[in-house]
């Protein structure tokens, strides 16, 4: 049981990275371009997207939707990885 929870940690550690990693990405992207791009991108944004804000019912029932998948897949990963993990392990010893 203890190594379900060493995969769960495991698991929430790479998602951590790969976020980390998109997220330098999106930041290098932005230096790359600019602060007069950066600034005009924003702007667009804000035109399109908050200057007509959308109802807060339609927020709460998209972002719960978001968390509920979200979840889901994670807990499939972890479900996945303790199934193959072991698999992996026990083909290895065998070499």
């Amino acid at each position: 049981m203890k190594s379900l929870y060493a995969l769960k940690l495991f698991f929430a550690v790479a998602l951590g990275v790969l976020s980390g990693q998109a997220m330098t990405r999106d930041y290098a992207k932005w230096h790359a371009l600019g602060r007069e791009a950066f600034l005009a991108y924003q702007a667009n944004r804000f035109d399109q997207d908050m200057a007509h804000p959308t109802h807060n019912a339609l927020h709460i029932i998209f972002f719960t939707l978001l968390m509920v998948t979200l979840i889901a897949m994670y807990e499939l990963a972890s479900f996945g990885g303790a199934k193959c993990i072991p698999l992996i392990v026990a083909t290895i010893r065998e070499r």
